[in-house]
């Protein structure tokens, strides 16, 4: 499809939506972004739609894992997209070899075809890698990605966001599609972040991370 070159906001963060999260005050610090593009991990489907309202946005959410399923789904984990333009051909797809919906360590990407009313539009991938000293897994997990962004072609161009967990991991950048423009800001730890594991994947972004103090325990990245 044709699209129009124009700039784009990309937000991206990681909410750790287990843990007690102020939903009204996640709201306002997108809000003052005013992003085109939300992509949030580990949030639970209420937390997403409860944000999607607030900010009068469409979203997709797709889960990652549920250890007490079927019981409790409130509690079920996963990513999201919001935006306040159109989002479609919305779809998901398991990337790691830990495959049962009980298991922390299943990992998901989600993707959807967001369209705004200039003729701009952007294929935008949500992922979030996994953790730790999980070098191999997270590997081939971006690997896969690659794969499904190269069968979905370079039209509309490709935006990759999402929590890398890449600290100590370089080489995760250099396999998922996309360029950083610039080194993205440290975001993890909140109080005193040093790691650079949140990510924005596109040409001629310009990327930086809200204060800590502003968004309570966890660090978003805004790219533009």
């Amino acid at each position: 499809m044709e699209t129009v070159g124009n700039e784009w906001a990309v937000l991206t963060w990681n909410i750790q939506g287990s843990k007690p999260t102020d939903l009204a005050r996640v709201a306002d610090v997108i809000a003052a972004e005013s992003p085109d593009v939300v992509a949030l991990q580990e949030v639970r489907r209420p937390q997403a739609a409860e944000l999607a309202d607030r900010l009068a946005m469409s979203s997709v959410w797709n889960v990652k894992h549920h250890p007490w399923r079927p019981l409790f789904p409130r509690k079920a984990e996963g990513a999201a997209l919001l935006s306040p333009h159109t989002l479609g051909n919305t779809n998901h797809a398991e990337v790691s070899d830990a495959s049962s919906k009980r298991n922390y360590r299943r990992r998901i990407v989600q993707w959807a075809l967001v369209e705004r009313a200039d003729g701009s539009a952007y294929r935008v991938f949500n992922l979030h890698l996994s953790p730790h000293d999980m070098h191999e897994e997270r590997r081939n997990e971006a690997a896969c990605i690659s794969a499904i962004a190269r069968s979905l072609g370079n039209s509309p161009p490709t935006i990759i966001a999402g929590d890398l967990n890449d600290h100590g991991s370089p080489e995760m950048i250099t396999l998922l599609p996309g360029i950083e423009a610039i080194a993205p800001p440290p975001t993890n730890p909140s109080h005193a972040p040093t790691d650079c594991i949140d990510h924005v994947r596109r040409r001629q972004c310009r990327c930086r991370c809200l204060p800590a103090e502003s968004s309570g325990r966890s660090s978003p990245t805004t790219c533009r």
